[in-house]
């Protein structure tokens, strides 16, 4: 039996431009991978609503990761087992099973606002903003904006003194969260990481091809970690600055 080959990729900076969301060539090899009947899981510290104009626009139909492996979304159907280990932390929807694995953006919220408070230090997250200043912020078009606002498993921070960093990183992890670098800027989340979720998928995946199976990660920084180690094939891709994320992987292609 053949190895079934299933792709895991981040967004900003491998699976599109970081600043132009524009795809370049990577919209040919997604055609490539999709006529071969490779699965592609997108896996990005972006929104459902984000990533489901991307599946959209490129036509994929695979589960895919959201807000740094705060929930798995599976199509209903795609799998032909049940789910029922993972019970405890499903929601269903109408054309969607949901494995929640992260705390809400509202409890994060409330404790990042509480350190606030305390540590007098200012920081601007998504909901902080509005949907015109989130635009300019993150130098996108307003209906992207908009979805980005949507955030349900964690808080993107915006703006924060670069002096401050370090005690606000400290704190937030003395109070249980968690501070996930990105490429343009950072999340913080509670419970959850990318590589949590992608070893879910990936047992699933074995599950559904038994065992015959070869898993390819794309990522392209820091927090693309957790996700690459867990691959076969980890693959690490060049910044726009054409600097390379320093990370300790083994047999990692770049």
């Amino acid at each position: 039996m053949l190895q079934q080959k299933v792709v895991f990729t981040d967004i900003d900076g491998t699976l599109i431009d970081i600043f132009s969301g524009k795809y370049g060539e990577t919209d040919k090899l997604i055609s490539i991978l999709k006529a071969n009947n490779i699965p592609i899981i997108l896996c990005s510290a972006k929104t459902r609503a984000e990533q489901n104009k991307i599946r959209g626009d490129i036509g994929l139909t695979d589960p895919f990761i959201v807000e740094n492996g705060g929930a798995i979304i599976i199509p209903k159907h795609y799998f032909d087992f049940q789910l029922d280990i993972y019970q405890s932390k499903l929601k269903e929807e109408e054309n969607y099973i949901i494995i929640q694995l992260g705390k809400s953006t509202r409890e994060i919220r409330t404790k990042l606002i509480e350190l606030k408070n305390k540590l007098k230090i200012e920081f601007q997250g998504v909901a902080d903003v509005s949907i015109e200043e989130l635009s300019k912020l993150a130098t996108m078009p307003i209906d992207y904006a908009k979805r980005m606002s949507k955030r349900e498993y964690g808080e993107t921070i915006l703006k924060i003194k670069e002096s401050d960093i370090i005690t606000f990183t400290t704190h937030v992890e003395e109070m249980g969260m968690k501070v996930l670098h990105g490429g343009r800027f950072f999340d913080v989340t509670i419970d959850t990481d990318k590589g949590q979720a992608v070893s879910i998928l990936i047992d699933l995946f074995k599950k559904k091809y038994h065992n015959h199976t070869k898993f390819f990660g794309v990522g392209d920084s820091s927090n693309d970690a957790s996700m690459l180690r867990l691959m076969d094939v980890p693959m690490l891709v060049q910044k726009p600055d054409s600097s390379w994320e320093q990370l300790e992987i083994e047999n990692i292609e770049d």
